[in-house]
C-alpha cells in the first residue's frame, strides 16, 4: 500500500464532536464516496453499494472500547482510494474569523470540488454560526440564526446541503 491507500487518526472530544464525525462517515457512507482528513493528509474513498458492518464492544483492564468497521472487497472495481488536494467541508473559525487549525475528520465527498465552502465559526455573542463562502472570497450564504451548541450549527450546515440539490428556484413577490 502506499501512503495514499492508508489513514489514521486519533481523537479524544466530547460525545458531540464524536458524534459530528461519526455522521460525517455516515453522510459519505450514504453518498457513496468517504472523505478522511483533511489538508495534505486527506484521502477519499468510493464505497460499493454492499458492505459488511462488524460491531465491537470489548471491556477489559478498566477500559472499554467500542470499535466500528465498515468492510468490502479491495478489489472491487468501485472502490477506490485517492488524496483530496483541496480541503472539502466545514472551515472552523474563531471570531476573529483566523483558522483554528482543528481538521475536518469524515465526511461526504461529491464528486468534483465545490468552489465554496462552509465555514463554522462563533460571533462576538458567543453563539455558533455558519456561512457558505465562495474561494473567491465573497459569502454566498448564511445561516441567519446563532447557535448555543456547536452540534446544533453543524446539523445546521449538514441539513443545508441534504435538503438543497434539488431546490428549487421559486420567485415570490409581495404586493
Amino acid at each position: 500500500m502506499t501512503r495514499n491507500d492508508e489513514y489514521d487518526e486519533e481523537l479524544t472530544a466530547d460525545r458531540a464532536e464524536i458524534a459530528s464525525i461519526l455522521e460525517g462517515v455516515a453522510d459519505g457512507v450514504r453518498a457513496g464516496d468517504v472523505r478522511l482528513g483533511d489538508g495534505a493528509n486527506a484521502v477519499s474513498v468510493a464505497m460499493p453499494d454492499e458492505l459488511t458492518l462488524e460491531l465491537e464492544l470489548e471491556t477489559e483492564g478498566g477500559e472499554a472500547s467500542l470499535e466500528l468497521e465498515i468492510e468490502w472487497p479491495a478489489s472491487d472495481a468501485e472502490s477506490s482510494v485517492t488524496s483530496i488536494e483541496e480541503p472539502i467541508g466545514v472551515e472552523e473559525e474563531n471570531e476573529d474569523e483566523t483558522e483554528t487549525g482543528k481538521p475536518v475528520l469524515a465526511g461526504a465527498t461529491d464528486g468534483p470540488q465545490s468552489m465554496a465552502r462552509f465555514e463554522l465559526f462563533q460571533d462576538r455573542a458567543s453563539e455558533w454560526r455558519w456561512r457558505l463562502r465562495h474561494r473567491n472570497g465573497n459569502v454566498i450564504a448564511t445561516g441567519g440564526e446563532g447557535y448555543t451548541r456547536k452540534h446544533n450549527a453543524l446539523k445546521g450546515i449538514r441539513s443545508v446541503v441534504a435538503n438543497s440539490p434539488d431546490a428549487e428556484l421559486s420567485e415570490e413577490f409581495s404586493e
